[in-house]
């Protein structure tokens, strides 16, 4: 990890840690008033539960000091929907916790990650309704490859931005 990004961890006092299954319904309020939520899994809650259940195993946690769960990022090693690159399948910040660069540390420790296991560019996918997310990628360095129909939800876009290590 680089002393710039540990230093960022030590300032927002966040720790990252592995998903504890234990705690899945913490984590489940992670994404509480999301764009994800909204769009996801407000008509259907039993898909959020279903998604971290499966993605728990690869999945790292942002907790606060005070032990709060504020974050959620899982990773794919390969992922069909991004051509067999790494992808951060699915990040959210707890709506209390946005605006501290929370998002922003997973997403490198998501790229440090890749980068240590030695791949030479990982991906993200993000959905046209998510615009804010799409700018915080963008502004991280990574760029557009594709774009695809939402398999998930008809009528929406999906964008495949892929970041050289």
């Amino acid at each position: 990890m680089s002393y710039h990004r540990e230093a960022a961890y030590k300032a927002n006092l966040i720790d990252i840690q592995k998903a504890d299954p234990a705690k899945l319904e913490e984590y489940k309020r992670i994404f509480d008033n999301s764009p994800l939520y909204n769009h996801y899994f407000k008509k259907n809650p039993g898909l959020l539960e279903k998604w971290l259940t499966d993605f728990m195993p690869n999945a790292y946690i942002a907790v606060d000091r005070n032990g709060n769960s504020v974050g959620w990022a899982s990773i794919s090693a390969s992922d069909p929907h991004t051509d067999g690159l790494p992808n951060l399948t699915l990040l959210a910040v707890k709506d209390t916790a946005r605006g501290r660069g929370i998002g922003q540390l997973l997403i490198g420790f998501y790229t440090d990650v890749m980068q240590q296991l030695g791949y030479e560019e990982c991906a993200v996918v993000v959905n046209d309704w998510n615009p804010r997310a799409r700018r915080l990628y963008d502004s991280l360095g990574f760029k557009l490859r594709k774009s695809f129909d939402d398999p998930f939800i008809g009528g929406f876009v999906d964008h495949m931005l892929v970041k050289k290590l």
